[in-house]
């Protein structure tokens, strides 16, 4: 086995790939007597994209350290209609006529020349369609399974395994990005990201409204102290190769797959924001998949009255006292402690909390029960423990218990205003959304502390 891009032989990946990966790591072979080594890998799922995927794949920017292999996986589940199944067929022969003569690795793997390397098409649409809601997911962790395998036999590089969708348009520092200080030790990095308009208005202002919502919540998080303050965008992703096999790779979820990957890796890494140049993602509406960009605009474009609605911001005070009671206790001696007790103290501190409401909403989550059974365990690890249970989805389902004990959502605006951690917000609500988006950005993107949670 050669020089790989792993930074040292990991029994986790080589376990990950011989039990879990999918089927086709046995390209391997085929691409390893066919190209030669690549530098970086990029992998992007495609179904039903139309024209967006020829922009995205001419996007790609050569790599800083050599040549680059992007891996498209064309993907339909087995009862896709045939409108989709047309579509993809459409960009199979676009990307033919595009990039000319392609060296075949199996029947339903084509290997293209591309200015930045090498595109490797996976087509899971015409003769081996996915199972029924798998989608996203097992799209993604198809192109990631193989960069992995590509990476342990020596022919990748880069550790890092990165993501992205068929509608986002890459910067020029893409691959660079990851090259900095901020990379070491960590198992994800996010890129920045922007939507930009796509030749409606509407679709436009919807999407903002909807990217703003998303660095609400983040920042919310951050207020909170949440180690989960990050985003959970698959486009905006690159994951190091060997965190990626502990967590045993994306789940073969038709959405939220991001979310639930990010949500295993904070818990055996650091994940991290990068700082070079945006992404450019689409502001398209669409409903392939339940959750996103495209359905919010869609969902927005439909209504009547196209004003998106968001969470209290006293759901995030709550958040903030609870993982302050926590933090108390892992500074506490005892096994055993009355979180409860603490828990209306800490609201009586704090005029956004209602006390008993909060009680209910933990109780309903079981967070007490979950809080209690990781500090009674003995060790040094109280802290990791906790994180490990009170994680990124458990928050959540805090949040969304919050919402319905009481505080209901609130429209944007409105929401903005109220939010003592968006302080520079109404200074902005009167002017356009574009201009609003601006502004929350650079708030978000200011970073802050993702918790103590995370450290202890």
């Amino acid at each position: 086995m050669g020089k790989t891009g792993l930074e040292a032989p990991d029994k986790a990946v080589r376990k990950y790939l011989a039990g879990y990966a999918e089927d086709e790591i046995n390209l391997v072979d085929e691409t390893r007597a066919q190209a030669p080594r690549f530098a970086h890998g990029l992998t992007i799922p495609c179904h039903a994209e139309g024209e967006g995927v020829e922009a995205c794949l001419a996007s790609v920017p050569k790599g800083d350290r050599g040549n680059v292999l992007v891996v498209l996986v064309v993907n339909a589940p087995a009862d896709a209609s045939e409108k989709i199944r047309a579509s993809n067929a459409l960009t199979l022969e676009r990307i033919r006529l595009a990039y000319g003569s392609p060296r075949s690795l199996s029947a339903s793997a084509l290997l293209y020349p591309h200015p930045a390397g090498a595109l490797l098409v996976i087509d899971r649409s015409t003769r081996i369609p996915l199972p029924r809601r798998q989608g996203v997911g097992l799209a993604r962790k198809i192109g990631a399974d193989l960069l992995l395998a590509l990476a342990e036999d020596g022919q990748l590089d880069s550790p890092w395994i990165h993501c992205s969708d068929a509608d986002a348009i890459l910067p020029s520092d893409y691959f660079q990005q990851v090259g900095g200080a901020s990379a070491r030790g960590a198992a994800a990095l996010l890129y920045r990201f922007r939507h930009v308009a796509d030749g409606d208005p509407r679709q436009h202002e919807a999407a903002l409204q909807y990217e703003i919502s998303l660095r609400y919540y983040v920042l919310g998080l951050r207020f909170a102290g949440s180690p989960y303050a990050f985003h959970s965008i698959g486009s905006t992703l690159a994951v190091q190769a060997g965190a990626y096999a502990r967590v045993r790779g994306f789940p073969r979820r038709e959405a939220a797959e991001d979310f639930y990957l990010l949500n295993k890796l904070a818990k055996v890494g650091d994940v991290r924001n990068l700082s070079g140049d945006p992404l450019r993602l689409s502001s398209r509406s669409s409903f392939r998949v339940p959750f996103g960009t495209g359905a919010a605009v869609g969902r927005l474009l439909e209504a009547p009255d196209p004003v998106l609605s968001t969470y209290d911001p006293r759901v995030f005070h709550g958040l903030r006292c609870w993982l302050r009671v926590l933090e108390a206790a892992l500074e506490h001696s005892e096994a055993r402690l009355d979180l409860r007790g603490r828990v209306l103290e800490g609201a009586r501190l704090d005029a956004g909390i209602e006390g008993e409401q909060l009680i209910r909403g933990l109780e309903e989550t079981g967070a007490f029960e979950l809080a209690e059974a990781a500090l009674a365990e003995p060790g040094a690890n109280r802290g990791k423990r906790l994180l490990d249970a009170f994680d990124g989805f458990r928050t959540l389902k805090l949040i969304h218990a919050l919402r319905d004990t009481g505080l209901d959502n609130l429209p944007l605006g409105e929401a903005l205003q109220r939010a003592e951690f968006m302080s520079s917000a109404p200074k902005v609500l009167a002017a356009s959304t574009v201009e609003l988006a601006q502004e929350v950005g650079a708030l978000d993107e200011a970073g802050g502390s993702f918790g103590r949670l995370a450290k202890s």
